[in-house]
C-alpha cells in the first residue's frame, strides 16, 4: 500500500476512553526515519475549535467528507500503517502546509505564514 502526505485515512483514536476512531492526515513525506512503517500525522475532527484548520469541500483532491471537519494541528502523532483502517481521500498540499505552519508555531513560537 502506499502512504503520501496528504492522504486521510481512519485509525485509532488514542484519547478516547472507548475504543473509537477518528480521520488522521498524514502529514511526513519519506525523508521520516522509518517511512516504509509509519508516519507522523494530525488529528482530524468535527468540532470547530477556534485553532483548528477548516476542511473544505475544495480541500479534498479526492474522497471528500459529508460533515465539517478541522484538522487539529496541536494533536499529532507518530501512526504505524498497520494501525489505519480504511483511506477517506486525499487533501491538496495548501492545507497541509497552513496546519504544519500552526503546529510550527506552537513548537517554536515563530509564525512560518
Amino acid at each position: 500500500m502506499q502512504y503520501s502526505a496528504g492522504d486521510v485515512w481512519w485509525g485509532p483514536a488514542i484519547h478516547k476512553s472507548a475504543p473509537s476512531y477518528r480521520p488522521w492526515v498524514i502529514i511526513s513525506n519519506d525523508t521520516h526515519p522509518f517511512h516504509h512503517t509509519e508516519c507522523v500525522a494530525m488529528a482530524i475532527t468535527t468540532q470547530a475549535h477556534s485553532a483548528g484548520v477548516e476542511i473544505r469541500a475544495e480541500d479534498w483532491i479526492r474522497g471528500g467528507s459529508k460533515t465539517d471537519s478541522y484538522i487539529s494541528p496541536w494533536y499529532v502523532l507518530t501512526m504505524k500503517y498497520c494501525d489505519f483502517d480504511r483511506q477517506q481521500g486525499t487533501l491538496r498540499k495548501g492545507l497541509l502546509e497552513t496546519a504544519t505552519d500552526e503546529l510550527t508555531t506552537y513548537v517554536f513560537g515563530v509564525d512560518q505564514r
